[in-house]
């Protein structure tokens, strides 16, 4: 059969047709996606057996590189596959992406149902993947070329240790799933997430106006329709073919459906021209006021919920947003039509809302009253925050011989915090730690310690996954001359965040001044923090400043070597290497370890000094 490339006439409906035969290649994506997930589950097993694995292949880690210029594997892997969809198209998207599989799977069970997805079609909410990539990924660096930041590469984090350091917890996750893989289909139709909120579809969709690799059509073409009707990314595929031999819409995920189940195999993969300039006409379908409507809902839902209770995530607001501005457009509808359905049920017939409509009122009411209530608890959280930024400084120097004085500015901020921020958590329905912790503090510098241990012990319990409130609390334990309480609340801190370096630091000093028995306990929670995390060098950094102190060379020598060798670029075991080189008579090689460091991090203050305390020394 000839694949000439041809125009063909859209589906006339004048053949009775009984429907598309089953995609043979939606078996076969389905099997693809599931080997999507198989693949993370051996990353994150290879997490479990060696506490060290490629960073999260996510293309959120891509921020990393726009915040702080820093490469890891989901920069890498990001770039990837835009430079894949550059030629083939929105592959990635249809047979890799984790989200997808979820709509997709939604959507066959919907069908399984006899409920069929429709596309909400809203002009408003088509911009938002736009401005969502433009906030996540372009953003951050125009703040920083506004501020005069140096944008050049500083550093690799291929490899981590923590692989759950970005993402939420195991509740909001699964709830993010729940809301952007099965509700936004339910509400905003077949791959609604992709549609109206994926930030990295934006991108893709860019890169797939260049791609020569298209669904192209040949003049087998019999304008029966079914590819139309079997694709799950609601392109009109009869009219785009018709009018351009291709497709050209980038909501094309390339899945291969409508290739499947043409009765004569008219569509094909294949590569081309490209659809830079071309653009079927979309059968939006709403007016500009509900337009005005689902945008004023979707942004007000969206700051609503953002960050709600130290809690929701960016991609999962952007989720929400979506499902309430769907609400919000059915209750006005319901107020002002005489006919409203959702998906197969019916709400209002001939102008009288049915039992159903009821239902979905009362739903609705609760849903919106949620969101005016966290829009209340996000203001006043605003407040608190704005006022905490005067206690700040204060914070600092707090358990510090060089305290900052508490004066009537700071009085008055620390008493707006405490009003503002106990508004935010009396009205909440779940507690919110960032808001305990500002309070806590703000009582602390009015000098309620009882009030500073009740809220911070609330923050406590409220992240457990978080050390910080129990670095504060032990602070505090510590400034009152409780230290077994203190080293068993920084003991704990390290426990659930070993990423706090400096807690381990504070904990081996205070163990340290009690005596060699506690010293002992400190280096055996050490070595239990290194069994887990075996590539951390600033942990094998304290290891060998603990064996110094009890006076054990070779094993500090050791494991100041090993902190080296994992992160060349970490000056205190170099300098602390370069010590004990001294101690030993080995001027020489002290002074090239610290010389090595320069050349390394070149100006480093503390490498610097080290090695002018070293010269002068050998000048004596």
């Amino acid at each position: 059969m000839s694949k000439k490339q041809q125009k063909c006439a859209p589906p006339s409906g004048t053949a009775p047709s009984a429907g598309p035969r089953p995609s043979k290649t939606s078996r076969i994506r389905a099997m693809v996606l599931i080997g999507v997930h198989l693949v993370v589950a051996v990353h994150l097993a290879h997490w479990f057996a060696t506490g060290r694995t490629l960073s999260l292949i996510e293309p959120s880690e891509a921020m990393e590189f726009s915040k702080h210029s820093v490469i890891n594997a989901g920069l890498v892997f990001f770039g990837a596959v835009i430079l894949s969809t550059l030629l083939l198209g929105r592959f990635f998207c249809g047979w890799a992406c984790h989200l997808v599989a979820l709509q997709d799977l939604c959507r066959w069970l919907m069908l399984k149902l006899g409920i069929t997805p429709r596309p909400l079609r809203s002009r408003s909410l088509a911009v938002v993947p736009f401005l969502a990539a433009g906030y996540m990924f372009f953003w951050p660096l125009a703040y920083r070329l506004w501020i005069g930041d140096d944008l050049s590469v500083r550093g690799q984090e291929l490899y981590v240790q923590d692989i759950w350091r970005t993402m939420p917890g195991l509740w909001v996750g699964l709830a993010t799933f729940l809301v952007c893989g099965f509700a936004c289909v339910w509400f905003l139709g077949s791959k609604g997430f992709c549609t109206y909120a994926c930030p990295y579809g934006a991108l893709f969709a860019v890169a797939d106006k260049f791609a020569p690799g298209r669904i192209r059509v040949t003049d087998a073409c019999e304008r029966c329709g079914h590819c139309t009707q079997t694709c799950s990314s609601n392109v009109n595929v009869a009219k785009e073919v018709h009018e351009f031999g291709m497709v050209v819409s980038t909501d094309c995920m390339k899945c291969l459906d409508c290739v499947s189940v043409c009765p004569t195999n008219a569509l094909y993969f294949g590569f081309g021209g490209i659809a830079v300039g071309k653009q079927a006409k979309r059968p939006w379908g709403k007016s500009w006021g509900e337009e005005a409507l689902l945008g004023l809902v979707f942004a007000w839902a969206f700051f609503a919920v953002r960050g709600l209770y130290d809690l929701v995530p960016f991609l999962f607001a952007l989720g929400i947003a979506g499902c309430v501005a769907f609400v919000a457009l059915r209750c006005m509808q319901l107020l002002t039509k005489p006919k409203v359905n959702l998906l197969n049920t019916p709400l209002k017939a001939s102008g009288k809302l049915q039992p159903k409509g009821h239902l979905f009122l009362v739903a609705s009411i609760l849903v919106l009253g949620w969101i005016a209530q966290s829009s209340w608890i996000q203001f006043q959280g605003m407040q608190s925050a704005r006022a905490f930024k005067v206690l700040a400084p204060v914070k600092q120097t707090w358990f510090t011989e060089n305290r900052m004085p508490v004066d009537d500015v700071v009085t008055d901020a620390a008493e707006k915090v405490l009003a503002s921020g106990g508004r935010a958590i009396e009205a909440g329905l779940l507690g919110d730690p960032r808001r305990l912790m500002e309070s806590a503090w703000a009582a602390l510098i009015l000098e309620d310690s009882e009030r500073f241990e009740d809220l911070m012990t609330r923050a406590q319990a409220a992240a457990p996954r978080a050390g910080t409130p129990s670095v504060d609390l032990g602070h505090q334990a510590w400034a009152s001359g409780d230290l077994d309480r203190a080293a068993e609340l920084l003991a704990h801190a390290v426990e659930i965040d070993p990423d706090l370096h400096q807690a381990w630091s504070e904990l081996a000093e205070l163990e340290a001044n009690r005596g060699r028995k506690h010293l002992d306990g400190v280096l055996k929670q050490v070595r239990r923090g290194l069994d887990q995390r075996p590539a951390d060098a600033r942990l094998h950094d304290l290891l060998g400043s603990l064996y110094a102190a009890q006076g054990n060379q070779a094993a500090a020598q050791a494991a100041l070597s090993r902190a080296l060798t994992l992160d060349p670029l970490l000056p205190p075991p170099r300098i602390k290497l370069a010590q004990i080189r001294v101690m030993q008579g080995q001027h020489r090689e002290a002074r090239r370890l610290l010389r090595e460091g320069l050349k390394l991090t070149p100006g480093e203050p503390a490498l610097k000094n080290a090695l002018a305390e070293l010269d002068a020394a050998g000048r004596q």
